[in-house]
């Protein structure tokens, strides 16, 4: 990352912070400034007091003597001794102030954190279908949960830049009145050194965040498929693919990591052993020059003070610079994530009494051929309709457009000659039960996997697993509560179906759309269970995606999708 990348850093944390958030962190700016003129403060009242304490007829001349007169003292002991109690006074409210800062600035991003994360869920929710399903699972998970925890330590470690900046830029203030030409001599020399690092630092940095983020976003997508593949991985004995392939990421994540954290320490060795020796070498010089050094031994002392604060700063500022660039990728990738296209659904009122039309409909993927073109249908209302055709003839993606998912590149979906919109398509989709082909159920109760919440109405919830013809098995087992395990891997086959039969069931839909609903089912249960769904389907629109005859042989209508076209 080149020292210019940083000025976008400004920009694109102004994108992802709520105002309240930005408010907020106007705040911390303040309070970083005031804590770093309160470490200054109490680092400058240290030699004062120890002046004062060690030698009393200092308050006989100069500021010393102003402050005595000031405050109305007639004793110096005194005043040496208020001088103590107001220091210790001083360092007390110093770490009560620094507790409150270190919580504030800890609360602060996790509510940043809290509130991206969130912000980002909500987004891969609102993207268009057809870009959600280029995605992958794993590392949208890694995104919402890991990337936008870095961005808010990218965005602490600014914090921390500043205020240690600013302590800096006071003791250096210092330097400056004490001796400005000495000052600028240095301040010239340690300036080309911390360039010379910072540019190494963050080129190096930011190459190795981008490999962590890579990394980790593999590993994810790894374990994602490992498991949910877990049967197929066990049957095939691939086993060990997966272990090196998870091996090879993990080894470079964690070099990485390695690097970045080996360079963070770096600028502390290097910069306190340089800027040491280069005021041992300022002596030395002046020693050989002069051959007395002794007149400038206090001013020494001062930048050795000086420096001895000013020093470990810059390190940890440059430290901080490293975590920042290391992260940098990671506000990239959370930025770019937080800007993609998104949708803006509404649930605006939609009534269903006559007919679904689409017209003149073309669709095709992101990526791949067109997949519908300027296809027209139109279903009655209480039709019950088959749409057949060949594997990747689009049945499925028609579906999707019936079903308000996928979104018509050009032409429409009417729903009673009213256009389907953004604006009212949440209204229509309330009135769908969907049955897909891959029934997926959470670890977790039927009920939760039926309504997909914990709020619902149990009347309807049992009336609805009656009508899928599964509540005869719950009931001897735990009922409405008994758990399915991830995947549906303690039930059958024929048993997840009719879960997700209920699913379709639960919220009386207007319309049931089975996509290869039954296609992974033996001939027997699928007769069985498509009976069933005829019965269930009486008086509500019908629609059936297959590729077997058998399946909709008792449909009304039949129309075949052939190259990207429907025939009746």
């Amino acid at each position: 990352m080149k020292i210019s990348a940083l000025l976008t850093i400004p920009k694109k944390l102004s994108k992802l912070l709520t105002k309240k958030q930005k408010i907020f962190l106007v705040i911390l700016f303040f309070l970083t400034i005031s804590l770093s003129f309160i470490e200054t403060l109490g680092i400058s009242a240290i030699m004062p007091f120890i002046t004062v304490a060690s030698n009393p007829d200092v308050l006989n001349d100069g500021y010393y003597k102003t402050a005595y007169d000031l405050f109305g003292f007639t004793e110096k002991n005194s005043f040496v001794i208020i001088f103590g109690v107001v220091i210790i006074i001083f360092y007390a409210f110093r770490s009560l102030f620094n507790i409150f800062y270190t919580y504030s600035i800890n609360k602060y991003s996790f509510v940043v954190h809290k509130n991206l994360s969130l912000n980002l869920f909500k987004v891969f929710f609102n993207i268009p279908y057809r870009n959600f399903v280029q995605k992958n699972s794993g590392e949208i998970i890694h995104i919402i949960g890991n990337e936008t925890n870095r961005v808010t330590g990218l965005l602490v470690n600014l914090l921390q830049i500043f205020s240690e900046l600013f302590t800096v830029l006071m003791l250096y203030s210092i330097l400056i009145i004490v001796n400005w030409q000495m000052s600028l001599i240095l301040t010239a020399i340690l300036l080309l050194v911390v360039y010379l690092v910072i540019n190494i630092l963050l080129r190096i940095s930011t190459r190795q965040g981008q490999k962590v983020t890579e990394s980790n976003l593999k590993i994810s997508r790894i374990v994602h498929e490992a498991f949910y593949n877990f049967k197929f991985v066990k049957l095939k004995g691939t086993e060990s693919d997966y272990f090196e392939r998870y091996n090879k990421n993990v080894k470079i994540s964690a070099r990485a990591r390695l690097i970045s954290n080996t360079l963070g320490g770096l600028p502390r060795n290097f910069l306190e052993s340089f800027g040491f020796s280069l005021l041992i070498a300022v002596v030395i010089f002046i020693s050989w020059r002069t051959g007395s050094p002794e007149s400038i031994i206090p001013i020494i002392s001062m930048y050795a003070l000086a420096l001895y604060r000013i020093l470990p700063a810059i390190t940890r500022t440059l430290s901080y610079l490293n975590e920042v660039a290391y992260n940098y990728y990671a506000l990239d990738t959370v930025y770019d994530a937080v800007n993609q296209e998104t949708e803006n659904e509404k649930d605006e009122q939609l009534s269903f009494k006559e007919s679904i039309k689409i017209d003149s409909l073309y669709f095709k993927y992101n990526t791949g051929n067109d997949v519908l073109k300027n296809t027209c249908l139109e279903i009655k209302k209480g039709d019950s309709i088959a749409i057949t055709g060949e594997s990747g003839s689009g049945k499925s993606t028609l579906a999707d457009i019936l079903i308000g998912i996928h979104k018509p590149l050009s032409g429409n979906l009417y729903i009673d000659d009213v256009k389907i919109t953004n604006d009212n398509i949440r209204s229509w989709r309330k009135k769908i039960g969907y049955i897909p082909q891959n029934i997926y159920l959470f670890d977790g109760t039927v009920a939760e996997n039926v309504v997909f919440s914990d709020k619902y109405d149990k009347e309807q919830l049992i009336k609805s697993l009656k009508m899928a013809r599964i509540w005869d098995f719950l009931e001897k087992n735990n009922g409405i509560d008994t758990m399915v395990g991830e995947g549906g891997i303690q039930l059958s086959g024929g048993q997840k179906q009719r879960v997700g039969i209920a699913r379709a069931l639960y919220s009386n839909p207007d319309v049931l759309v089975l996509d290869e609903a039954t296609s992974s089912l033996d001939n027997d249960t699928e007769s069985k269970i498509m009976n069933e769904i005829y019965e269930l389907s009486e008086g509500k629109t019908l629609i059936i995606i297959a590729h077997r005859l058998s399946t909709v042989e008792q449909c009304k209508r039949r129309v075949e999708v052939i190259n990207g076209g429907i025939k009746e």
